[in-house]
């Protein structure tokens, strides 16, 4: 029974750090942070990031709820340069946002570690990386897709 407890506890505080992540993200977001940012990538190469299972997890989130979540980053038909941009925009913002919930959920389960609550620490570091990390390398993947179709779009011109 404890361990449903710290799931659910986990759960409910993995999601909750997404709103501070929104929070303090909005208060940073014009900084020059933001640009400098705008480009970094934690994962450099595709083939680590199918390693560590990114194929699946997008498609995890395209076949769940989560596809419901900021519907902003679609497109219903062919996007101009400056919708690409704008929608790369929004994705920097979501991963800013899950990379600020990362790190304060990576706190609060140090400190629970350090605490002597190994398995509920535990819990919250493998939700953390599932709700938080992955998200944030799936907008840097996207981001990197649409950095490629702007890029072959402009010399098309």
């Amino acid at each position: 029974m404890t361990i449903l407890i710290y799931i659910l506890n986990a759960m409910a505080f993995v999601f909750g750090s997404w709103t501070i992540g929104l929070l303090i993200n909005n208060a940073i977001k014009n900084t020059i942070f933001y640009s400098k940012h705008s480009h970094f990538n934690l994962i450099k190469k595709e083939s680590t990031s199918q390693i560590i299972g990114m194929k699946a997890f997008k498609w995890a989130l395209k076949n769940s709820f989560f596809k419901y979540f900021n519907q902003n980053l679609k497109f219903e038909t062919r996007p101009s340069i400056s919708e690409l941009q704008e929608v790369r925009k929004e994705m920097t913002y979501s991963e800013v946002s899950h990379y600020i919930a990362f790190v304060i959920i990576l706190v609060v389960a140090i400190l629970k570690l350090w605490k002597g609550q190994a398995v509920y620490a535990a819990i919250l570091f493998v939700f953390n990386i599932i709700f938080n990390l992955y998200p944030s390398l799936l907008q840097q993947q996207n981001k990197r897709r649409i950095d490629r179709i702007i890029k072959r779009q402009n010399h098309a011109f």
